[in-house]
């Protein structure tokens, strides 16, 4: 049976430039032979909803076109649908966001044309997810999945600042200008972590990150080691450090050196635990869902993507 392919696409991603270059891609897509469907998303997780939808409906190929975020809620909806059918689907990205982390992780092509023949190759692979229950804004429980990184502390509060800025300056110029004005502005926090249910670390920190991939904010190779097929998430906690410290420190942030400087500490885990006594924003793959406390663990092999 030939494969049913739909795109998922974020036309507001990277500062509207996806909804510019659609018609770019979908002729593309047409010039190849591709049969396939594509709808347009309007507003926050529709994408995860759309891709739930078009599982159950036949589709056995979705492809996110769009950011990380786009990304996330699109692997998310793979997860509100019977692991059957999860099993026999696929995951394709078409990464057109502003820091387009996880491709560089996994290998996945950023330009157009190589990304759709990674598509139309078809070959597969198993990742593994990482999964975090999490307070909502209103102190609700709640769950949700991401395939790059996680983190806790100075990284939601970037996040939340460049998504609400135009990202007319592209990625790392956007994620760079949001991470210097998040450090004169953020208070580190106090945190208790345990890994694989041991306590491992209490004490005030810049940011706790939880990798499955290795880069995030717009090139950032917080989690250096990490691999996205071993079954563990690795675990970078940048410590108290002062402002001016962390400035000069970012270069090495940037290159993943930042394992050299003192009081930084690198762990891997199947399970991570992290509570503050005051709430310290989640950030998942450059989105903020919720607050802590955060439980994160990571699920083997459970989703398939094209690469």
């Amino acid at each position: 049976m030939p494969d049913r392919f739909m795109f998922i696409v974020n036309p507001a991603s990277s500062n509207g430039r996806t909804s510019r270059r659609w018609p770019e891609i979908k002729n593309i897509l047409d010039t190849r032979g591709l049969e396939y469907d594509f709808r347009m998303t309007e507003g926050p997780w529709e994408a995860a909803e759309i891709a739930r939808d078009s599982l159950r409906g036949g589709y056995n190929v979705v492809v996110a076109v769009g950011g990380d975020g786009t990304l996330n809620e699109v692997a998310n909806g793979f997860f509100l649908v019977d692991e059957e059918v999860r099993a026999g689907s696929s995951l394709g990205v078409i990464s057109m966001g502003t820091g387009s982390d996880f491709i560089r992780t996994a290998g996945i092509p950023k330009d157009i044309q190589s990304a759709v023949k990674v598509i139309e190759r078809g070959e597969k692979t198993l990742l593994d997810v990482g999964r975090a229950r999490f307070a909502r804004a209103d102190g609700t429980m709640a769950d949700r999945y991401f395939l790059n990184v996680a983190d806790v502390g100075i990284g939601g509060e970037t996040a939340e600042r460049v998504n609400n800025t135009s990202k007319a300056l592209g990625g790392f110029v956007s994620f760079l200008w949001g991470v210097i004005v998040s450090i004169f502005l953020y208070k580190n926090k106090e945190m208790t972590l345990a890994i694989d249910e041991e306590i491992t670390w209490q004490g005030k920190f810049v940011t706790v990150a939880l990798g499955n991939g290795r880069f995030f904010g717009g090139g950032m190779k917080i989690t250096p080691q990490a691999m996205l097929t071993d079954g563990l998430l690795d675990v970078t906690i940048l410590p108290d450090l002062s402002k001016p410290r962390l400035l000069m420190s970012l270069p090495k942030v940037y290159s993943g050196r930042h394992l050299e400087i003192k009081g930084v500490k690198y762990a891997r885990g199947k399970k991570i635990s992290i509570k503050s006594p005051e709430p310290a924003l989640l950030e998942m793959d450059g989105e903020i869902p919720g607050r802590t406390p955060v439980d994160v663990e990571v699920l083997p092999l459970a989703l398939q993507i094209l690469t």
